[in-house]
């Protein structure tokens, strides 16, 4: 599979938790749901990395692929939208 389809599913993923602002995700609940998601789709079951899920947060925060995504980390733990005034 390539990796670019995947990529695109972790991403489409962690953007559908932020924006269900009725929860606070940290990086193990986001972990779990791509997995899901993958799993889903593409029924890849090994899991995912606290490492990529960085990776692709940091991607998405930048403008490289068009995203912006104003991501920030509240209390050192949980990942939120920045609220839009």
């Amino acid at each position: 599979m390539p990796a670019n389809r995947n990529a695109l599913i972790r991403y489409k993923t962690i953007d559908n938790c932020l924006r269900n602002r009725q929860r606070k995700w940290t990086l193990e609940m986001l972990m779990d749901k791509v997995s899901d998601a993958l799993y889903e789709y593409e029924g890849i079951d090994k899991g995912i990395s606290r490492r990529t899920i960085q990776g692709d947060i940091q991607m998405m925060r930048s403008d490289k692929l068009g995203y912006n995504a104003p991501i920030i980390i509240v209390e050192k733990k949980y990942y939120i939208y920045e609220d839009a005034e």
